[in-house]
């Protein structure tokens, strides 16, 4: 069951967000009913060689509904997924918003460590993962290593016995119905603390993040989304490219991998796509078959929209110009909403350069190292309150309090100005994190494991930058006497462990001891100073 959350809306902020109509009290699989029942026969999802139209849609979703209820799954309960891209996503995610019970994602490259934590964090009653390669050990992790889990069903095995029912509709009573502020969505953060966080967001919440940026890139009925991220992470993957088509009547279609960039080209021409969500890692390893593919390729494409990362503006230009669309972008955490956007219709220089406009409704303040505000123009961290930030972190309140401060604005740990037209320039991160092409890697989770390895001393995690990624990993060791390590033996290490591949560092540096602060810390700037200098070296040695 939900346990506390951090109390960040007042009512007189709840009041004002139904007065400007960002809060409409409506449950997501509402919204999602209302339109199946006006396009019936729209393409609600699309996946290879399957589809679904809404009305084939809306049936399943009810059919797991009344099956997830014979099954015991009660209001207020969370269900994990663990997949690949699959169809039964969002199937899943509506059928238990609406009997008022929650969805957790999970990404289908988490391994033991993370899935065991976040289970037993959020006390998942259940849970649901595919009949892959990796069924074997997924059972015996949920089975054996999750003991909240009353059930587990598996794609292609007994998830199929939760359709079994009739597609009747749901008769709930009062206390049974989901409302607008109850639960309904999940997405996870990796900052700088060892492991995952949970957020969770209410209807009202998750709803007016999907308004948004439905009104920046005027989504419409006759829109074909395409979702390029991996859909099992939070907004870029799931948000933004599956759930506004889902309840405008329009199509997303999915990507089940990424493999290529090449592929992902030809989704997009072959399907007609009016839009597609993705991390600037992949916008930016898309651009020689973007700049191959046949003239008139992109006819219908209208907005490519980006988060997770900054999107460099030479590319963001390059893109506009060959595709013949606006590039749009979200700017956002997911513990604390989206306080900004920019608008498809907003003039070209600041739709690359920029993170757009403060949304309405959104309270946004820039503040100095001792947390007053800064003169408007100069550069401080951006903090900020909005309709649909998330209620911190699932039964983490000492978390939700060091993010939150004690009025419910989110502190970003990011560095931003504001321009004279009100348009936001993110300028740099206070955060101790490391953005891999979209994915936060926390060094703490890196170092807490390296430093049990029997020959490592000390241990500091820093970023090196990275012309496609952004930022790489970089793993700062000392020794202990007598002892060697070389990067395969971290490597080697690091997998015995069981986290997610892309968590682990790409470098290995020995080092004789680590650059420290006149406080004691250790000093990451210089970590970092330190590897782009051997990286010139490298490079110049290469080119020479």
């Amino acid at each position: 069951m939900i346990g506390d959350m951090l109390p960040v809306t007042t009512p007189e902020e709840a009041a004002t967000y139904r007065k400007l109509g960002l809060w409409r009290d409506e449950t997501l699989f509402g919204r999602f009913q209302a339109a199946a029942r006006a396009y019936p026969n729209n393409i609600a999802i699309r996946l290879k060689d399957r589809q679904l139209t809404y009305s084939a849609f809306h049936e399943r979703v009810l059919r797991l509904a009344n099956g997830f209820r014979r099954a015991g799954i009660a209001k207020g309960e969370i269900v994990s997924l663990q997949t690949p891209a699959c169809i039964e996503q969002p199937l899943v995610h509506m059928a238990l918003n609406a009997i008022g019970a929650v969805y957790l994602p999970l990404q289908n490259s988490f391994q033991e460590t993370e899935i065991t934590h976040l289970i037993g964090r959020a006390r998942a009653v259940a849970a649901i993962f595919s009949d892959d390669a990796e069924a074997d050990e997924r059972r015996r992790i949920y089975r054996e290593k999750c003991p909240s889990l009353r059930r587990t069903w598996i794609l292609g095995e007994n998830f199929s016995e939760l359709e079994d029912g009739e597609a009747s509709e749901l008769s709930l009573s009062r206390e049974e119905a989901p409302g607008a502020d109850d639960i309904a969505h999940i997405m996870l953060s990796s900052g700088t603390t060892a492991m995952p966080k949970i957020s969770v967001f209410t209807n009202n919440n998750i709803i007016s993040m999907i308004d948004a940026f439905g009104d920046m890139i005027h989504i419409a009925p006759t829109d074909v989304a395409a979702a390029l991220a991996p859909t099992g992470t939070g907004a870029t993957g799931y948000v933004f490219p599956v759930l506004p088509p889902l309840l405008s009547g329009a199509t997303t279609v999915l990507l089940d991998e990424w493999r290529e960039p090449e592929e992902a080209v030809r989704l997009l021409i072959e399907n007609k796509c009016t839009y597609a969500t993705a991390i600037p890692t992949q916008m930016i390893v898309m651009m020689p078959a973007i700049e191959a593919a046949p003239k008139g390729a992109f006819d219908r494409f209208r907005s490519f929209n980006n988060g997770g990362a900054p999107l460099p503006q030479t590319i963001a230009q390059r893109l506009e110009k060959l595709m013949g669309c606006r590039i749009q972008s979200v700017y956002g955490a997911t513990d604390g909403g989206v306080p900004c956007m920019v608008s498809i219709d907003d003039p070209a220089d600041k739709r690359t350069s920029t993170v757009g406009r403060v949304l309405p409704g959104r309270r946004v303040e820039f503040r100095n190292a001792a947390g007053e505000a800064v003169e408007p123009g100069q550069v401080g961290e951006i903090c900020w309150k909005t309709p649909d930030k998330s209620f911190g972190y699932l039964n983490d309140m000492e978390a939700a309090t060091a993010a939150f401060d004690e009025i419910g604005m989110y502190r970003s740990g990011d560095l931003a100005r504001m321009d004279m037209e009100g348009f936001i320039s993110i300028v740099g991160r206070v955060k101790d994190m490391i953005l891999r092409g979209g994915q936060n890697i926390s060094p703490r989770l890196i170092e807490d494991l390296l430093i049990t390895h029997e020959a490592v001393a000390e241990v500091s995690v820093a970023g090196m930058p990275d012309p496609r990624l952004g930022e790489r990993a970089c793993a700062f060791v000392v020794l202990k006497p007598g002892k060697s390590l070389t990067f395969r033996d971290a490597i080697s290490f690091l997998e015995g462990k069981k986290i997610a591949k892309w968590q682990w560092p790409e470098r290995l540096e020995i080092m004789d001891e680590l650059p420290r602060s006149t406080g004691g810390k250790i000093a990451k700037g210089k970590l970092t100073e330190y590897v782009v200098n051997l990286l010139k070296m490298e490079e110049h040695h290469a080119s020479g």
